[in-house]
This record gives C-alpha cells, sequence and structure tokens, in this order.
C-alpha cells in the first residue's frame, strides 16, 4: 500500500529488521530532529491518490423479506438497493454488503431517521454534536447507505430472537451459524446482484460475521470480511478476565440492548402485522427464560455455575476457533480495534491468528519476528470507545467509511486500488496522533524487555541481587477510582464517551487510573522508571510476572501501566487482572518473549484448572495486561501500580470473598523471587531510519 506522505515518515522510523532494546535508564543520546511522528489524518491506511467515488445512486428499500430456515423458524431482513433517479433500481448488477444485528435493524433504522435522515439533517446545524452520537450509533447498528450509494446492495438481517425475527436468542449460539449459511445462499441470489458479498459489522455484529465466515464452504459467495471490536473469545474477553467477573460490561448491555430491544424492535419492524408482531415479541420473552438465556447464565456465573468457567459451551461460541477455516476459504479480512475497547486483546490476537493461519502456522500463538505477512490481513486501531471507532479523543477523525469502501471495492469490485498492497499491515494510531506500523503482531520493531519492581519504588532494568525485599498489598475490593476510571469507562463499552459527545466533550475519566492509593484507606504500591530522554515507543501485549507470599488461601491481583509526566499528571495507558486460583497457564495459547517470559499470558478458566493457593508459599502470578500502543514523550516517565478489586467494573466469585477478605501479600522483589513487568519498549534512536 502506498501510505500518504505524513506517514512516510513514521514508517522510516519504526520499520527496521535490526532492533535493540531500550534501556529504562536515560539515554545520553540527543533524538534530534528526526525524532518526530507523523499524525494521523482521514486518510490512514488509504492507497496513495485514491478517493472513495462520488454518491451516484440513490436509495430504494424492501422492508422485512422473509427467510425461512431449516426448523421453520422466520428471519427478517431489510434490502437497500441502488436506485435511479425514478426510483427505480438501478442497473446493475451490484455487490453485497451485509449485516447481521442482535440489535434490531428497525432500532438502526430509527437511528438513521435521526442522523442521516428524517430529522437528522435539519438538527445538525443547531445540535451537531447530538447529530453526530446518532450516525455514530446508526453505523455501529449496520447503517449502509454510504455504500449504497456507491453501488452496493445492502443487507442487513435481524438474527434469530432479535428485531423482527422469530424464534429465541442466546449469545452466539451456534444455531446463529446455521442460520448464517442459510441468509449467505438467500442474498447471494437477490435480483440485480453479483453473488458476492462482503460482511460487517461492529461488536456482536462483527462475532456474528467472523463465526459466519469459519463455517462456510470453501468458493462461498463470502469474500470479504470488515469487522469492527470483535475481539477473539467472548468469555476471555467480555465476560469473565481471569477470575474477575466483568459487571461492568453486563451493566451496559443487560437492561436496554439485551432486555429492552428484543421486546421494542417487533413493535417498531412489525406494528403493520399485529399477529406477527405478538408472535415475535413472545418468542423473544421466551429467549429470557431459556436455559442458556442471558439472564439465566448470569445467574448461573453468580451461584458458581458451569457459565462462570470456560467450557464447550464458551468454546463453541470463539472466534479463536474458526480462524483457520476463515484462513482456509482465503477470505480477506480487515480488522478495527480500540485502545479504550474492551476487547483491545482479543483483536490483535485475532489479527496475528489470522495471519498465522493464513501462512500455514499454528493459529495461537504469537506471529514470529521473522515473518512475511499478508495485506490480506489488515488490523488498524486507534484511541478509540467500543461504539466510536475512528472518532479520535484528540486528533483528526479516521474515516472508517472511505477504507471499509476500499476494502470492499478491491475484493468485491475487483479494484486492485492497493490497499492490500502493504509490507506493514497492522496500523496502531496512540492517543496523540501517532502512528506505529508493523509486519507483526507482536510488533517486532519494539521487542520486549523485563522491568523489574525494585527498593523505593522503582521500576528498573536490573534485575535486583539482594536476598530480601518485598512490598505489603493488602486485599480490598474496591479501587479509588470508584466509577471514574479508565477501566470503568473502558468497559462500560465506551457509555461515558458516547454521552460526553453528545456535549462535544471527552469522557472526563477515560485517563484516570484505576488503581492509584487513597491513604488510609488504600496503599497501592506504584514502581515508575525513570524520564525517558528521547521518544520511546510502547507498543504490544504485556506481561507482568508476580511473585508473592499470601496468608489466605485466595489472592487477586490488578495491575495498572500508566504515563507519568514531567509534571506529575497520570495517564492511565492499560491493565489487567488475576484471581490466584485462574493462574494455571494454557501454553497452547501464552505467549512467551526470547527469554521465555511470559508476555501474553492465556488462563484456561476451566473449573478444572483452578488452583488454589497455598498460605505461606512463594508463588508465581503471570498477569496478562492488555496491549498497548503508545509513545512516551521525553522527559516522561512509566509506572506501574499494583492493587487487588476493581469493584464497581469487577466483582470476584461470591464464593471466594471469604478467603479474599483479610488478605495480606507480600509482592517479593529479591534476588530469589524477582516480580518484573515484560514490555515490548524501544527507543528511537535504536530503530533503524
Amino acid at each position: 500500500m502506498k501510505m500518504p506522505g505524513k506517514f512516510f515518515a513514521v514508517t522510516v522510523l519504526l520499520i527496521s529488521s535490526a532492533l535493540m532494546p531500550l534501556a529504562v535508564a536515560p539515554a545520553t543520546a540527543d533524538p534530534g530532529p528526526g525524532a518526530t511522528f507523523a499524525k494521523a489524518n482521514a486518510r490512514t491506511g488509504l492507497p496513495d491518490g485514491w478517493n472513495p467515488a462520488p454518491e451516484t445512486y440513490g436509495v430504494g428499500e424492501t422492508k422485512n423479506v422473509e427467510i425461512p430456515m431449516a426448523d421453520g423458524v422466520v428471519l427478517r431482513a431489510d434490502v437497500r438497493y441502488p436506485a435511479d433517479a425514478s426510483g427505480a433500481p438501478a442497473t446493475g448488477p451490484f455487490p453485497i454488503v451485509m449485516t447481521q444485528t442482535a440489535y434490531g435493524k428497525d432500532s438502526a433504522g430509527l437511528m438513521r431517521l435521526l442522523s442521516y435522515d428524517g430529522i437528522g439533517p435539519a438538527l445538525d446545524s443547531a445540535l451537531p454534536s447530538v447529530v453526530a452520537v446518532a450516525r455514530q450509533i446508526a453505523d455501529a447498528a449496520g447503517y449502509g447507505d454510504y455504500f449504497v450509494k456507491r453501488g452496493y446492495i445492502s443487507v442487513v438481517t435481524d438474527i434469530r430472537g432479535t428485531g423482527s425475527s422469530g424464534g429465541q436468542w442466546s449469545i452466539l449460539q451456534p444455531q446463529e451459524r446455521e442460520d448464517s449459511k442459510r441468509v449467505v445462499r438467500w442474498a447471494a441470489g437477490l435480483p440485480n446482484s453479483t453473488g458476492q458479498i462482503g460482511l460487517w459489522g461492529l461488536s456482536y455484529l462483527g462475532m456474528s460475521e467472523l463465526l459466519t465466515a469459519g463455517v462456510m464452504e470453501p468458493g462461498s459467495p463470502v469474500k470479504a470480511l470488515f469487522p469492527l471490536m470483535a475481539g477473539n473469545n467472548a468469555f476471555q474477553d467480555l465476560l469473565e478476565h481471569d477470575g474477575y467477573y466483568n459487571i461492568s460490561f453486563l451493566a451496559s448491555m443487560l437492561e436496554l440492548p439485551i432486555t429492552a430491544l428484543p421486546q421494542l424492535d417487533p413493535i417498531l419492524g412489525l406494528y403493520r402485522e399485529p399477529d406477527k408482531m405478538m408472535s415475535v415479541f413472545v418468542d423473544h420473552l421466551l429467549s429470557h427464560l431459556r436455559p442458556d438465556g442471558t439472564w439465566p447464565s448470569v445467574l448461573n456465573a453468580l451461584v458458581d455455575g458451569d457459565k462462570a468457567y470456560n467450557s464447550p459451551y464458551w468454546e463453541s461460541r470463539a472466534i479463536d476457533n474458526v480462524l483457520d477455516q476463515i484462513a482456509a476459504n482465503d477470505i480477506p479480512t480487515y480488522l478495527i480495534g480500540g485502545q479504550y475497547d474492551l476487547l483491545q486483546d482479543g483483536t490483535p490476537r485475532t489479527f496475528a491468528g489470522l495471519q498465522n493461519a493464513f501462512a500455514g502456522r499454528p493459529h495461537a500463538g504469537p506471529m514470529p519476528a521473522d515473518a512475511n505477512s499478508t495485506g490480506r490481513v489488515q488490523m488498524l486501531t486507534g484511541p478509540w470507545f467500543h461504539i466510536q471507532p475512528g472518532v479520535q479523543r484528540n486528533t483528526e477523525d479516521i474515516d472508517m467509511h472511505a477504507i471499509q469502501l476500499a476494502w470492499f471495492d478491491r475484493w468485491l469490485k475487483n479494484d486492485h486500488n492497493g490497499i492490500d498492497e502493504t509490507e506493514t499491515p497492522l496500523h496502531a494510531i496512540d492517543l496523540n496522533g501517532n502512528v506505529i506500523e508493523s509486519a507483526t503482531y507482536p510488533v517486532r520493531e519494539v521487542p520486549t524487555q523485563n522491568l523489574y519492581l525494585g527498593a523505593d519504588g522503582q521500576l528498573v532494568s536490573d534485575r535486583p541481587q539482594y536476598a530480601e525485599g518485598s512490598d505489603r498489598l493488602n486485599f480490598s475490593p474496591f479501587n479509588t477510582g470508584t466509577i471514574c476510571n479508565a477501566s470503568f469507562s473502558r468497559n462500560f463499552s465506551g457509555v461515558y464517551q458516547l454521552l460526553a459527545s453528545l456535549f462535544g466533550a471527552d469522557d472526563p475519566c477515560a485517563k484516570f487510573a484505576p488503581q492509584g492509593s487513597l491513604p488510609p484507606v488504600l496503599v497501592n504500591p506504584s514502581y515508575t522508571s525513570t524520564a525517558f530522554t528521547e521518544p520511546t515507543v510502547l507498543a504490544g501485549p504485556i506481561g507482568a510476572t508476580l511473585y508473592a507470599v499470601s496468608n489466605k488461601p485466595a489472592t487477586a491481583f490488578e495491575v495498572t501501566v500508566q504515563d507519568i509526566a514531567p509534571d506529575g499528571r497520570a495517564t492511565a495507558l492499560t491493565d489487567g487482572e488475576l484471581t490466584g486460583d485462574f493462574r494455571a497457564l494454557d501454553e497452547a495459547r501464552t505467549w512467551r518473549a526470547p527469554d521465555g517470559s511470559v508476555q501474553g499470558a492465556f488462563h484456561p478458566g476451566t473449573r478444572e484448572s483452578v488452583l488454589p493457593v497455598v498460605p505461606g508459599q512463594v508463588t508465581e502470578y503471570n498477569v496478562k495486561v492488555r496491549p498497548a500502543f503508545h509513545v512516551f514523550e521525553p522527559g516522561h516517565r512509566l509506572r506501574v501500580t499494583l492493587g487487588t478489586g476493581d469493584f464497581p467494573t469487577h466483582i470476584f466469585n461470591p464464593k471466594q470473598y471469604p478467603d479474599l477478605l483479610g488478605g495480606v501479600y507480600d509482592v517479593q522483589r529479591n534476588g530469589g523471587a524477582a516480580s518484573f513487568l515484560t514490555v515490548p519498549l524501544a527507543g528511537v534512536s535504536t530503530m533503524k531510519g
């Protein structure tokens, strides 16, 4: 891919074949005028000289097209197609972009009327921030007129048990894939279509898209994918964070998207057909009562049932398990992720897994540092929240529509526009607009180093040699930021940012670390590096290896990584958590640095893998800290803070509280048991330009 001029400078800086780790001790070299970073603009990831086609067509619509499933359940879809000036279908044929939604196509249609169509344009001058947010929600829900006006047929289908479709729903149930096969075959046969389909969608819609592609046969109509914020493993990414229950995410979803919308959408979509409306309404109501429905599943987990642990139920819903088939089907895939997304670990893992699978390597491991990559699998990640991909915090927005159009033009219209012609298919943008690109993930230009917890709150590059040394950590179920911190903002599905955007502002909580000290209530030890003397890149997954002695048969650890400015301001970059009983490693899915240190822990999370903590014994804990892409400016420092609880973002299995309360952990930092951070970190001066 030919990149715009602004991106060339950073590519020269960050792409090299032989790089040395950066020591945390201050460097003596002057970074010089070359140590600058290009700013991301609205053309990120697009081929040089390529521009979106103009709006050529009008939009026609056929609503509630009925698609019978094998068991007689009827799904319903809206088809929006290119129209000529008279409103008649335009001369085709046209390829298809298709979304399968669990949140109701008619809810999306309502948001479209409040944003792009209807009263949206009239409100735009008076309430631009409100209309902009409505457009973002419409896009997230599958709005596709941008593509229809440029020569695509758009299909939005309500999956089983949602929207205007009949049947009963449970999260990512395998039946959805069987339904999807029939929906794909039906869509490929639409009049005036080429029969070639590109799947796209955000969040659940993106997960459904990947799982659909993973069960299609070779040569199917599905020719390209564009999943946004889709993650890798629903159990690990969304619901259960290595022993911590993600109740913040559940709180953001249970009331409206999962409970209210399934009952509202039949009214919006089928009010003209009351018999069908009532039948669908009852089906959706029954979804909440089935054993694998959402509410019964949540209650099951809270009473230590099987849903609290990884199991065949969850593995059958894991995107990770279909990556080999997507590669075998040779379906080009462009992934979108976010640094403020609760799926910030899963999406890069999917990128690495697909790159490995396309190359014939085992997909579960990291990409080798010397691996070749393919432009048929790409990932763009930036400082974006779950519902707002491409919406920058303090730099220019990314034109996500244009990137998606270029991708589909390439694979559905055979337009050799260059979007796949890149040696660096990983594109990452940090919160200041700096662009980091690489051929691999983990990022080979930014190798790992171990930073050790030292005396007096220091984070040092040399392993401690003294015989004794530890810091005391007292268990508390709370964090010091309550509901105003980066952890809650991210896991609450970006709702804070969405609300702040209505007023043209940013989420004020998104940069606050959740694990700071609040003496005398909470005293959480922190460890800080010396100041960087040149721009220093942090890029990729992080591991925290902690050695600790507990007085109780249970432990809990929260690790937060921050950027500390010269004036002391702290910006939370990422975090991770682990309860002691979930500390077993799935070695097939765990990523290790070249020296054997754990860089990307994967804990199996099964009931069988639970390991009780032995009081009084030094125990190793490998905490998965979610990846970050960030550039530390000169004078800034890296800080890691240790905590325990994270309420109200996370809670623990209720049966654990008796063993957790009163817990005292001595975190070791001595020659015999040196706790450390495995972090991909490199200074610009170590990179060949």
